[in-house]
């Protein structure tokens, strides 16, 4: 727990520090359009239709602005594994916070933030729960049926390099298209039912392929590549950021 709370003060501080430093000698025009209203559509288009994420920028100078993003988040339903075959999430939640501070190069773009390639950075935090039905199929070491449950989640923080498009007066696409991240992973697993399993057999190293497959930075939490069917560990490790948004300036 004191390693999550001085991960998230130090991410604050990141973030949030040089906000009372943000104004430029450069006066921007009264009118000049300082708000952002953007989508995030990667975890929408890579992970789950179900995926809503919302951001919102604010300009502070002709360089600087900050953010802030919150939505639902959840992962896509996994499949079948040779002898493995788990059906659709009977329950699933999940959701996303993060914020990030930026500095746009003055040298490098020709007009004022939101538009050109900045640096910044950021903290985020994911949460997702799940619980799948497991049922073996074509198993001599396994038969039975399953419920496996999971609970995870991220805490990252890091820096970003970005470039954003100024589309006209009202339109912009942002692109973040790299994100490194020392991250706090934690998970819980469980599995229960009547499933019959050899303990020589492959059947849980399935398992926890499948679950290494959708949840970046799990491993760091298997020690030796290792699966255990219950339990929950903590364990830091990395992370990458990266994300498309659409964005409308008022």
């Amino acid at each position: 727990m004191k390693k999550r709370l001085y991960l998230i003060v130090f991410t604050a501080s990141i973030l949030f520090g040089h906000i009372a430093y943000s104004q430029d000698s450069i006066v921007l025009p009264p009118d000049y359009k300082r708000n952002i209203i953007k989508w995030n559509i990667t975890p929408f288009i890579l992970w789950d239709y179900a995926n809503i994420n919302l951001s919102y920028e604010r300009i502070l100078s002709s360089h600087k602005s900050f953010s802030v993003n919150a939505g639902y988040f959840v992962m896509p339903t996994t499949g079948i594994y040779d002898s493995l075959n788990i059906s659709a999430e009977n329950k699933k939640f999940g959701f996303t916070v993060s914020g990030d501070y930026r500095w746009y190069f003055k040298k490098r773009n020709k007009n004022f933030a939101p538009d050109g390639l900045y640096w910044g950075a950021y903290g985020s935090y994911h949460y997702y729960n799940f619980e799948n039905k497991i049922t073996v199929i074509n198993s001599e070491t396994a038969h039975g049926t399953a419920t496996l449950g999971g609970r995870l989640s991220i805490i990252s923080a890091g820096v970003e390099l970005g470039y954003q498009f100024a589309v006209g007066k009202r339109w912009t696409f942002d692109l973040v298209f790299m994100g490194p991240s020392l991250s706090v992973y934690t998970g819980k697993f469980t599995l229960d039912g009547d499933l019959t399993v050899d303990k020589e057999s492959e059947y849980l190293q399935a398992v926890y392929d499948i679950l290494v497959g959708k949840f970046p930075g799990l491993s760091t939490l298997i020690s030796d590549g290792e699966f255990s069917p219950s339990g929950s560990a903590t364990s830091f490790g990395y992370g990458l950021r990266y994300l498309i948004q659409v964005g409308y300036r008022f």
